[in-house]
């Protein structure tokens, strides 16, 4: 299928995310590779905690999504990682979660949700890109590469699970 379109997800659309989240989740030979948000999650994010990109195909069908999240003062932001001040913390969106409908991958949904991602986000002042990757999905971490994204290091996370640390640092220099 192929994409036409590419939008920010309402209230309304969090069900399909999710099922499409599942349903890929379950076609993968190593699920560990991908952690499967809840739909309480998926809601969370579509306002208040951040926002969601939808690629739809002519029909509106779903063929991807991606999370974004803006962790501010969460234990769990990965602008720890590069050691950045609270002022700085409060400017790191996450690449939260991203995922890709089988019958759509190869025509760089990934890519063109994070750079519109980005775009938004960066008018909303944030200006530091973190993401997650396993170490065992090079599509993905390609894909954060091809952007321009920097491996900072790869740990465990989740509970348990290796990533590949990824960041980008957007802000325009002082001249």
């Amino acid at each position: 299928m192929k994409m036409s379109r590419i939008y920010q997800a309402e209230q309304k659309d969090a069900r399909r995310i999710h099922s499409l989240m599942v349903q890929v989740h379950s076609q993968m030979e190593n699920p560990s590779m991908y952690v499967c948000d809840d739909l309480e999650f998926v809601r969370r994010h579509i306002e208040d905690e951040g926002f969601i990109l939808i690629a739809a195909g002519e029909q509106d069908e779903l063929l991807g999504s991606l999370i974004v999240r803006f962790p501010k003062s969460a234990e769990d932001n990965l602008g720890e990682e590069l050691l950045l001040s609270e002022k700085m913390r409060n400017q790191v969106a996450h690449m939260e979660s991203a995922v890709v409908a089988k019958s759509a991958r190869g025509q760089g949904i990934f890519v063109k949700l994070m750079r519109q991602a980005e775009l938004i986000a960066k008018q909303k002042g944030y200006t530091i890109f973190m993401g997650t990757v396993s170490p065992d999905n090079p599509a993905s971490y390609l894909s954060f590469e091809k952007m321009g994204y920097e491996l900072l290091k790869t740990k465990e996370k989740y509970g348990g699970y290796l990533r590949r640390i990824y960041f980008s640092d957007r802000r325009t220099p002082l001249l």
